[in-house]
């Protein structure tokens, strides 16, 4: 079975285990809107000015948090601002518009609700794989007259807790073009990725971050490079639209090349990663910008770099299109191998 079916499989399982039964917890959250409707339901989750909140009547609907003037529950609560406090209670009913109370265990806090980035519930009667959040989406391109074929197959599946996050990550490009060499032959290029990492919120805004991840990239002459390390990292800018992160760290990598010409290495390196995130809910689209670089630890002047911008946007409910350029570069790529690398990817997704 090749890799990229593999993906694909892995990521059908995800999913199916996503939209399982819902739990089934009592709705007694109370939501106010600026048109004065009262709607009864439970908090799910808030994160980038989008609630997350569940309905008898409705199901689960996304609330623009700009929209709601007063929210009660009962729940026990994670409430996030934007200086990286965080604050553990229910929330009670307040006079004010777009605030809210906060009842914790020793003190009751006011916040203004434009001072909330995230809203996480600390105990709920839903399972781990109902609490998933992500999306998948698949590519496909031929061209008739050069006859190249290429498909992507992508899926980003994240777990949120109050202390941390556990997210995957799939990426799978394969090209199929006719061989140069041999008549009547297809040749085949991929370029692959899966990544687990395990993020632990700290105090401040700050946390840290252990990853294991595995790369193919036939273009540079790289069949397999697998890593492991940690690093340390902070938000140093977290709002309801935006949110960019700067992370620092070790890992150790072991590479194997593409025929006999290089033996395979193992090494330490440097990990610095920069990401920015900009989501807007009316249309429903995000931004994404992340630039990684590795350099060597034992000559730094030799590195290689990671560079994806992607463009998300909703066209109809839960379904997405997305344009993704990405670029790979590495100061010293085996023989016979490119130093670049870039792609560009449209395709069509499901989030959930």
């Amino acid at each position: 079975m090749s890799t990229h079916r593999k993906l694909f499989n892995l990521t059908l399982l995800l999913t199916g285990l996503f939209l399982s039964a819902p739990g089934h917890a009592d709705k007694t959250d109370i939501v106010t809107l600026v048109n004065g409707n009262a709607v009864t339901g439970e908090i799910k989750a808030l994160e980038f000015g989008a609630l997350r909140y569940s309905t008898d009547s409705m199901g689960t609907v996304t609330i623009d948090w700009e929209d709601i003037v007063h929210i009660t529950s009962d729940q026990n609560l994670q409430i996030e601002i934007t200086d990286g406090n965080r604050y553990f209670g229910r929330l009670l009913e307040v006079e004010n518009e777009y605030a809210v109370v906060v009842k914790t265990a020793s003190q009751e806090v006011i916040l203004a609700a434009n001072e909330i980035v995230r809203i996480t519930p600390i105990e709920t009667s839903e399972k781990l794989w109902q609490r998933m959040e992500g999306g998948f989406s698949l590519g496909f391109q031929a061209q008739k007259s050069t006859g190249v074929i290429t498909s992507n197959l992508a899926s980003d599946v994240r777990y949120r807790s109050r202390k941390f996050l556990v997210g995957l990550k799939l990426n799978s490009a394969v090209t199929e073009q006719p061989s140069p060499d041999v008549a009547d032959s297809t040749l085949t290029t991929m370029r692959q990725s899966i990544e687990v990492n395990y993020q632990r919120f700290r105090a401040n805004r700050w946390f840290t971050d252990w990853f294991t991840r595995w790369d193919r990239n036939d273009d540079q002459g790289i069949s397999g490079r697998a890593s492991l390390g940690g690093a340390v990292g902070r938000y140093l800018v977290q709002t309801n639209r935006n949110q960019f992160s700067l992370t620092g760290g070790l890992q150790g990598t072991r590479t194997s090349f593409t025929g006999a010409v290089e033996e395979s290495a193992t090494e330490a390196e440097g990990r610095i990663e920069i990401r920015y995130l900009h989501r807007s809910l009316i249309p429903e689209a995000s931004v994404t910008f992340t630039s990684t670089i590795y350099p060597l630890i034992d000559d730094l002047s030799q590195f290689r770099a990671e560079t994806d911008l992607s463009f998300k946007r909703e066209f109809f409910s839960d379904f997405f299109w997305d344009l993704t350029i990405g670029h790979s570069y590495l100061s010293n790529p085996p023989a016979d191998a490119s130093s670049s690398d870039h792609n560009v990817t449209t395709s069509i997704g499901y989030s959930f």
